[in-house]
């Protein structure tokens, strides 16, 4: 417990000016869990060009898709935007994606994957790597740096106890993280963006349940299409964000709309008009009085957003 102790200090000690260190220790972590090191003698080591290739997932999922700034003085920002503008320039996407998409796209050339990864290795070695491994507060070392091999090495008691307290460590790295990206952006759902940047998809809900409460209290007079006002097919009903997935992360009734698959697709990545929120206030006005009585679920959480302004104050910090 006394080497977990030492590494919950180090992380506790990161200063507020970047997040390269919490980035670190996660992708530590997750090569750990999923069992991407090798034993050398008494010893496991785990390659830095395992851990990187974390790091870029991380780093992507919260900049290039939550828009979400790690701080003044982020090199791994820069790194993450010229990987955006070169996946941009060379495909016929034009919304955020994941990382998934990404990386597949980054493969397909291994030169320049090997490239990226070169780069991230390179900033690690010199600005995190070195610094992370010991804790300011003794002399006690976390791992044993090897920046010939470029390789990090444990002992065995060292990767037992991060194999076993693994989700506290996780828990103390996620709230680290918040509090950081917390002194840089205006967003929601921050705790939530972090935890979820370490998915290798990302993870949606089903919104049956959703679609059917529009169909039976709000769309009494047959589907239209939120943004057109033309009826719609059932079969053609796509269900769609005003304020966008990637800021909000969450699938709340709120801000859940019904559209044709047409206008989804022409929607997507859009940011909504000043008049596409007033029409969604005014939606869950109508939505709230028709299920008012109702036990139901949706109730309270368009209540809560009604009573708290949750689209209008979302719209400010989406907008800037």
């Amino acid at each position: 417990m006394e080497y977990i102790l030492k590494f919950i200090k180090v992380i506790e000690s990161i200063e507020q000016d970047n997040t390269y260190k919490v980035a670190f220790a996660r992708a530590i972590l997750e090569c750990i869990e999923l069992e991407e090191y090798e034993q050398q003698g008494d010893d496991y080591v785990i390659y830095q060009y395992n851990l990187v290739q974390k790091v870029i997932k991380y780093y992507w999922n919260q900049i290039a898709f939550f828009n979400l700034s790690q701080g003044p003085s982020s090199i791994l920002e820069a790194r993450i935007l010229e990987i955006e503008e070169e996946f941009y320039q060379h495909t016929a996407v034009t919304y955020p994606v994941w990382y998934d998409k990404v990386e597949t796209f980054l493969k397909r050339n291994p030169i320049r994957f090997e490239r990226q990864v070169k780069k991230f290795i390179t900033i690690f070695n010199k600005g995190v790597a070195s610094k992370f491994k010991a804790s300011r507060y003794d002399k006690l070392e976390l791992y044993e740096l090897d920046t010939k091999f470029k390789l990090i090495r444990f002992t065995n008691d060292q990767l037992k106890s991060l194999k076993e307290y693994g989700d506290l460590l996780n828990q103390v790295i996620d709230y680290k993280w918040s509090r950081l990206l917390e002194e840089y952006n205006k967003a929601p759902n921050i705790i939530r963006k972090v935890v979820g940047s370490k998915d290798d998809k990302i993870k949606r809900q089903n919104l049956l349940k959703h679609r059917n409460l529009l169909l039976q209290y709000y769309h009494l007079e047959g589907v239209k299409d939120f943004y057109t006002g033309e009826l719609i097919e059932v079969d053609n009903i796509s269900m769609e964000h005003v304020l966008p997935f990637n800021f909000i992360y969450g699938c709340d009734i709120w801000n859940l709309i019904i559209v044709s698959k047409e206008t989804a697709a022409k929607h997507r990545g859009m940011i909504p008009t000043e008049k596409d929120i007033e029409q969604l206030n005014k939606r869950n006005e109508i939505l709230f009085n028709a299920i008012q009585d109702t036990k139901l679920q949706a109730r309270f959480e368009l209540e809560n957003a009604i009573e708290n302004h949750l689209i209008k104050r979302y719209y400010i910090d989406l907008i800037g």
